[in-house]
């Protein structure tokens, strides 16, 4: 069998996003089916807040299959940001939301049509079995929707998170965006028309999507490659680390943390020489690394965040942490993807607060770490830890039942989705 991938994220960069398609062009082969990935041909920066693509079209065969990297399509929005750079912001956002608005009924408005052109030109010469479309961006879906139609291949939208149903999406109650979100509802409707499957990351999500658009559905976990073998670390510490790694989003509750660092820093139980929090690659996000850095003059030199870091170097980070935090959103409940890299990582999560969800019951009943639903809870542990610091704590006891979420594990029933979808 051969399967078509279409995605924007795709190695060299450095996303989680990147790293579900990778896993199939990785592992399909082995596990009989040839993958053919079109994507954009990206340019490894990074530091860079607007990743660069190169302009030319390459294409890579190898013993895992075929990669077809393209350009990106010149819109009026990049032309402008290209000539003028962040100058005239006004004009500059004013074609960003018109390109936004026409995308989907005009390929001139869409940055990302020459993966579909690719797509277009490798079926007029070769045989595919599936087309897979995985966003965001979703506009892929329109790409999926149009290939579905006119060569008549069986088509799997996969989602990584919701476009109608973004939990994100919907706590932006600007006019602005609230108008986008439903404008792009009806265009999520018409493209999902004629899909075979869709498929997502957790079982929550696949169901909402399901029944949203009335559609069969199926589950393709995110998950991690291999378990990381432990850095030495000094028997001896004094400092207690915890990490957060990667994305913050606007309903997560970090507060929750940051209200009981400083109570405890009030009452001298914690100091910068005794406790560190290290919210990795946050500056990625300078709005949510405002929020952080600004919340307390209290937490200054114990709370702190960094650029974007390659993943080898943050993983080296969480690998010397004692814990890793996962934040909760009080209006929505998910397995984030950084959680099955803290569990390669064999140390101890703390789910800060409660989400009386899925990420509860996967900590809970694997006994990877701790659930908070009170703030005292919390500087109780943090105090204990303190006292215990040079305790060893490794959290994964159950590592068979984890096994399910190997990259190669669900690849593999990812294969065994697309054969009974095509059989």
């Amino acid at each position: 069998m051969k399967v078509l991938i279409l995605c924007n994220d795709f190695p060299p960069i450095n996303s989680i996003g990147a790293e579900r398609p990778y896993s199939w062009y990785f592992y399909f082969k082995e596990q009989g089916i040839e993958p053919v990935i079109i994507t954009k041909n990206w340019d490894n920066n990074n530091d860079s807040r607007f990743l660069q693509v190169k302009n030319n079209k390459t294409v890579e065969n190898t013993e895992k299959g075929t990669i077809i990297r393209v350009n990106e399509g010149l819109t009026p929005s990049l032309w402008f940001r290209n000539k003028f750079g962040e100058k005239f912001s006004i004009v500059r956002k004013s074609l960003t939301f018109i390109g936004k608005l026409l995308s989907f009924n005009l390929f001139l408005f869409d940055q990302h049509r020459e993966i579909y052109n690719a797509a277009k030109e490798y079926l007029k010469a070769n045989e595919i079995d599936l087309i897979i479309t995985t966003g965001e961006p979703f506009i892929l879906f329109k790409y999926g929707h149009l290939l579905r139609s006119k060569n008549n291949i069986k088509w799997i939208a996969d989602y990584r998170d919701g476009w109608y149903l973004n939990h994100v999406r919907s706590l932006q109650t600007d006019f602005g965006n609230r108008f986008i979100h439903k404008y792009e509802f009806k265009f999520e409707k018409k493209f999902l028309k004629n899909v075979d499957l869709i498929t997502s990351v957790d079982p929550s999500l696949t169901k909402r999507l399901s029944d949203l658009l009335n559609k069969p559905s199926d589950v393709v976990y995110n998950g991690f490659w291999e378990y990381y073998e432990s850095e030495s670390t000094n028997l001896n510490k004094t400092k207690l680390v915890l990490n957060h790694t990667g994305t913050l989003t606007i309903g997560q509750r970090a507060e929750f943390l940051l209200e009981a660092l400083v109570e405890l820093v009030d009452n001298g139980n914690i100091n910068s020489d005794l406790l560190e929090v290290n919210f990795i690659g946050l500056d990625y996000f300078p709005e949510q690394s405002k929020r952080i850095n600004n919340y307390s003059d209290k937490l200054k030199d114990i709370v702190k965040t960094t650029k974007r870091l390659p993943k080898e170097e943050a993983i080296s980070m969480n690998l010397k942490a004692d814990y890793l935090i996962n934040f909760t959103d009080e209006n929505f409940s998910a397995i984030y993807a950084k959680t099955y890299d803290y569990i390669a990582c064999k140390k101890s999560i703390l789910v800060i607060p409660s989400d009386n969800g899925m990420l509860d019951e996967l900590i809970i009943d694997n006994n990877l770490g701790n659930v908070f639903n009170e703030k005292e809870e919390l500087k109780i542990f943090i105090l204990n830890a303190l006292k215990n610091i040079n305790e060893k704590k490794e959290s994964v006891k159950n590592q068979e039942n984890l096994d399910k979420f190997k990259r190669s594990y669900q690849s593999n029933e990812f294969v065994k989705i697309i054969k009974n979808l095509t059989k």
